[in-house]
């Protein structure tokens, strides 16, 4: 039919009429229904009324990306239960390290970290002694699609990394200290981690902990933020003014922490309900940057003997519903995930650059955050930003050292060379990013054959081309 139509001269073209299908995705994961901060139903919960449409939009995101196996987030906590049916597909794995053979074999000081380590106990068992860590993981990296449970945001790697060990035999006789904390952030750097979530809090005030007695924790996300690794931290649940009272690790204000606060289903502050409004969530409006739903969040349940874990064998059990910002940072990072999948060379100060950039602004959380906003999945993944393109200005390349050298202006830290459409990561010589030296292969720029490079930012700019012929 469509070629006699098209044969016709009183028929510009036939073609065939094709269905089309919406981008959004509705998971088929049966207690999604209940996940409100991920699409706000209007449904009641706990007996409230909540705002239908106040969530984080996550259908309209995953109709761009359910997120990608490449992106990795350490869950810096009490362990994880790897071996839940909702989450073992997304545990992150270490191709370099062979399990149970007592050998550290990829040679990074650490035997038989398969999947993740415990730094508390310096061995391989991550599982939860908590179960705190179970549960921020779902959140962030439940199996989606998958007709069981629950849908994660990001269908990312969830790394665990635990620093709680058990101290006595009952399940409350649990332990981390800041010692285990730092080291355990230092590890996650090391092993890759492009995001780290750090759903807990220390109180290391000036007032009474000096200088000397408070550098480890700092010094170790100084390397996150060295290594251009996002941190997620909480504001806490004492309901603290964060402009007047600081907890850490997010009290830090470095450049590559985002800082978040619990809201609940109608958009407002996470809070007691009630006459009284007795504010539960941590917040600042110069130190916070933005809320994320923290209010009766369903999510994975571990299983064993933890405080936290279920003792049941019947799967429908293995989830619960939690309140916190804790659960916050668990929405974040998981859109952040999305966002590091959508853009592989975001590093963390451009991925917190993305998410703030696409909160829902909200009257009702002005006082509250920095963005006057709540966390919108789609809104970080379309966010507009300004870009200045780099400007590359000369480029040398030393065959006998495999050493490309470049000179430009409005290079952003942790920016890349773009080799024949290949990127290698540029290293910073000079303080004003103004000279960077990249390791390419020779094979990279063929004899006689003119390759272009390029600079490419961590937040998408984009240099002029330069032409170098070995």
């Amino acid at each position: 039919m469509v070629e006699l139509l098209g044969a016709s001269e009183e028929v510009e073209y036939a073609e065939l009429n094709r269905l089309v299908k919406l981008g959004a995705l509705r998971p088929n994961d049966p207690d999604f229904q209940w996940q409100w901060g991920l699409l706000n139903w209007g449904y009641p919960i706990d007996g409230f009324i909540p705002t239908t449409g106040a969530d984080i939009h996550a259908e309209d995101a995953w109709g761009i990306t359910t997120g990608s196996s490449s992106v990795v987030v350490a869950v810096v906590d009490t362990g994880v239960d790897i071996d839940h049916p909702d989450l073992a597909a997304n545990i992150y794995t270490n191709p370099a390290e062979i399990a149970g053979n007592g050998i550290d074999d990829d040679h990074n000081g650490y035997v038989d970290d398969v999947h993740g380590f415990n730094l508390a106990d310096h061995n391989s068992d991550v599982s939860d002694v908590v179960g705190h860590g179970t549960e921020i993981s779902g959140i962030i990296a439940g199996v989606l699609n998958n007709q069981i449970g629950i849908s994660g945001i990001s269908q990312c790697r969830i790394m665990p990394v635990k620093f709680f060990r058990k101290i006595g035999p009952d399940p409350s006789d649990v332990q981390g200290t800041v010692a285990d904390a730092a080291a355990a952030i230092v590890y996650a750097v090391a092993a890759g981690a492009d995001i780290i979530n750090a759903s807990w809090t220390t109180l290391l005030s000036p007032r009474d902990v000096g200088p000397a007695g408070s550098r480890a924790l700092k010094d170790a996300c100084a390397t996150a933020r060295d290594a251009d690794v996002l941190m997620v931290c909480i504001a806490g649940n004492d309901g603290f003014d964060l402009d007047y009272s600081s907890v850490y690790p997010g009290s830090y204000q470095m450049p590559n922490q985002i800082v978040v606060a619990a809201s609940d289903y109608n958009d407002q502050i996470w809070h007691i309900p009630g006459p009284a409004y007795q504010i539960r969530s941590g917040f600042g409006a110069s130190t916070v940057h933005l809320a994320a739903p923290g209010v009766s969040i369903m999510t994975i349940e571990a299983r064993g003997p933890c405080i936290l874990c279920s003792s049941s064998t019947n799967p429908d059990d293995w989830y619960v519903s939690i309140d916190g910002s804790s659960a916050s940072a668990g929405f974040v990072s998981g859109v952040a995930a999305l966002v590091k999948s959508r853009y592989p060379e975001a590093n963390g100060p451009v991925l917190r650059q993305r998410v703030v950039a696409g909160v829902d602004v909200l009257d009702s959380l002005k006082p509250y955050v920095i963005s006057s906003g709540r966390l919108n999945a789609y809104g970080a993944l379309t966010a507009q930003l300004t870009v200045t393109p780099p400007t590359l200005k000369k480029a040398k390349y030393k065959p006998g050292s495999e050493t490309l050298t470049i000179q430009g202006q409005e290079i952003i830290r942790g920016a890349f060379a773009v080799v024949g459409g290949v990127r290698y990561p540029l290293r910073q010589t000079d303080t004003e990013l103004t000279r960077l030296v990249a390791k390419v292969p020779v094979a990279a720029f063929p004899a006689g054959v003119a390759v272009p490079i390029t600079i490419l930012n961590p937040d998408g700019g984009m240099s002029q081309e330069f032409d170098i012929t070995r």
